[in-house]
């Protein structure tokens, strides 16, 4: 049984690793009131960043680099929220970084730093963002799903560790088609029961998840 779940580990640390030139994720936002951007990428790294729910789109460039975010995958500052339509309460956003090149870098850094001088000048902390676009954000759910998995024998051990890691039972189940086995925890109401989670899973090294939100 040990050898399974080490081959389980395994696989997702695979999934969630890459060339740091094409790295790509999709989770949750941090905002923050300190007018920059972080992320555990070092100081300067290119990011298009993209609202999942309204498709807006843009590029970012980290200021400064931290150890650890916890369960979200980079901290913005309000004026990215508001410039991408991002929910405060489902900040769901994809991250892609940028190969280096040094004409396109050169371009969006001056740009970038021309802003941040214009962008200093204003108290960010005491902007309010109402976001018009999606106003049934509220009924909305997170769902974390693994896979899909060729074989169901993967699906079928991931599917015990979970049972025995996630105090709600209820919250996990199965769609099982053929070569396309699917585990799903969920509904997740809110930040605070995903960090919840996120929590249990990363102990054990299953945050190879996709964020589904409906």
């Amino acid at each position: 049984m040990h050898r399974k779940f080490f081959i389980i580990i395994f696989f997702f640390s695979l999934s969630c690793t890459g060339n740091y030139n094409i790295f790509e994720r999709k989770g949750f936002a941090k905002i923050n009131n300190q007018n920059k951007i972080l992320s555990s990428f070092p100081k300067g790294t290119l990011f298009k960043i993209t609202n999942l729910k309204t498709k807006d789109s843009n590029i970012i460039i980290t200021d400064e680099r931290v150890d650890n975010l916890g369960s979200r995958i980079i901290s913005l500052p309000v004026n990215v929220y508001k410039d991408l339509n991002i929910n405060k309460d489902l900040p769901l956003i994809s991250l892609q970084t940028y190969r280096k090149n040094k004409i396109f870098i050169a371009k969006k850094v001056k740009m970038f730093e021309e802003e941040k001088k214009i962008e200093n000048k204003v108290k960010l902390e005491k902007i309010k963002i109402y976001n018009l676009k999606n106003k049934n954000n509220a009924t909305d759910k997170i769902y974390l799903n693994f896979g899909p998995f060729y074989y169901m024998s993967y699906a079928n051990q991931l599917y015990g560790v979970l049972n025995k890691r996630i105090i709600n039972k209820n919250m996990i189940s199965k769609d099982y088609r053929d070569k396309n086995y699917l585990v799903t925890v969920g509904p997740i109401n809110n930040l605070y029961e995903y960090d919840k989670i996120y929590l249990k899973l990363r102990k054990i090294g299953l945050i190879g998840f996709d964020i589904k939100i409906q």
